[in-house]
């Protein structure tokens, strides 16, 4: 880890050269300070690769984004080459005997060691496991939508976005219910700096202390599952054996821990946004009111429209020529704008419109695509159908839905989300 005085002058740099280059129109300096990245993605579109002068290529293409995000010829961690690119893309190098959450879990493998852990990992997340999720997430979902104040006045994120998918993951995890507020607080710290990168020596310090708290306690906890096993995941990955090889203990622990991270994070953004965007969009809430069997295509299109996760990196493992052309050097990185892809006028039509009849709306890529697709997709797309159903049976009058106060946005800018959304959502059905 880097000392204080490093860190405080690579802040420093990083900062002076982001407005240098914002200035001057280089797209990974626009990336770093235009407030809009849907709007900075459709103007990414006059090729569809561009290249920053610090090297590092970015796209807002769907089929280049497509063919990076599942060829195995890329990488997940970044590997600067130069001074200038770890500034932006950060330092891949461990020198910490500490449990990352990124580089040591399933996220941060590749090529083999991606497809012996994956195999491992897999064998959680059966369809018996799937049906008895549905039915947890219902159940909750239910529960917290019942809690909600019979006017309808409520901040949607802290009583019903945050808590259910945090539940979801920890019972799913087997996590006890008393511990379940400090997940909380975990989980928001290593989304919003762990996903985005720190920007100042706080937030560095912030990061490695939630990620130190969470996978010390995650290594506790695994040490008490393999004495006192249960039926819930950290149990399951503990005996995961395939062809005799198992997940190390480090391994364990990183990718349990991560599996909060995504497992909460990406849901409660989806909620969040999404039924902000719904309560926009007055025709679309009136039609799904009336008809819950749009609610699925609903998830598929808030996930396009909102894109939680606005953009990610790769790395080439090889020289590569991508579709348009462009000839990458091992190595080399390139950002890929979810955000834009999800919006590409080539794949979507009217792609800036939100239209909950959009027959390819799961084409969207919010969730990945290829060997690093989200494992937790499927869950968090039954979250979000049984809490938008829950809402439309309990507060039926949509006409009376509306935003009534300010919208508070998170700080992070890989990730779109919200800390607050007041809202009311009328009376309640007699």
């Amino acid at each position: 880890m880097k000392t204080s005085i490093q860190t405080t002058v690579s802040m420093s740099t990083m900062k002076g050269l982001t407005k240098v280059m914002a200035a001057i129109g280089d797209p990974i300096g626009r990336l770093e300070t235009t407030p809009d990245l849907a709007e900075f993605s459709a103007g990414l579109r006059e090729k569809s690769v561009q290249k920053s002068r610090i090297g590092v290529l970015i796209s807002a293409d769907y089929e280049i984004c497509a063919e990076v995000l599942k060829s195995p010829n890329w990488r997940t961690v970044a590997e600067p080459g130069n001074f200038l690119e770890e500034i932006f893309l950060g330092s891949s190098s461990q020198s910490s005997e500490n449990v990352d959450i990124f580089l040591d879990s399933i996220l941060g493998k590749d090529g083999d060691e991606h497809s012996r852990i994956k195999k491992l990992v897999v064998p959680a997340f059966t369809h018996r496991a799937m049906q008895s999720w549905k039915e947890t997430a219902d159940k909750i979902a239910y529960k917290l939508v019942q809690q909600l104040p019979s006017d309808g006045q409520v901040d949607l994120v802290s009583a019903l976005a945050n808590p259910l998918p945090l539940e979801m993951i920890c019972e799913i995890l087997g996590v006890p219910l008393k511990d379940r507020e400090l997940f909380n607080k975990w989980g928001n710290t290593l989304a919003e700096i762990g996903l985005d990168g720190p920007r100042t020596v706080g937030q560095v310090s912030e990061l490695e202390l939630a990620s130190k708290e969470l996978t010390d306690y995650m290594a506790e906890l695994l040490a008490y599952r393999r004495k006192h096993p249960e039926d819930d995941l950290l149990t399951s990955l503990a005996n995961s054996e395939t062809d005799g090889a198992t997940l190390t203990d480090r391994e364990i622990v990183a990718t349990a821990s991560f599996l909060l991270l995504a497992g909460f994070e990406t849901t409660v953004n989806l909620l969040g946004v999404g039924t902000r965007v719904l309560v926009e969009h007055k025709e679309a809430l009136k039609e799904v009111s009336q008809n819950h069997d749009l609610i699925p295509n609903l998830v598929e299109e808030a996930l396009r429209y909102v894109s939680p996760v606005q953009y990610t990196f790769r790395s080439a493992g090889s020289k590569v020529v991508l579709k348009d052309g462009t000839v990458v050097k091992k190595g080399q990185s390139i950002v890929l704008m979810i955000v834009g892809a999800n919006r590409d006028p080539k794949i979507f039509s009217d792609p800036d419109a939100f239209d909950i009849h959009r027959e390819n709306a799961k084409r969207n890529l919010a969730f990945g695509y290829g060997a690093h697709h989200c494992l937790g997709a499927s869950l968090a797309r039954l979250e979000a159908e049984a809490v938008w159903k829950h809402l439309l049976l309990r507060f039926p009058n949509v006409a009376s839905w509306k935003i009534t106060g300010d919208i508070v946005a998170k700080r992070g800018r890989v990730i779109r989300g919200l800390e607050s959304l007041p809202i009311t959502l009328g009376s309640t059905r007699n």
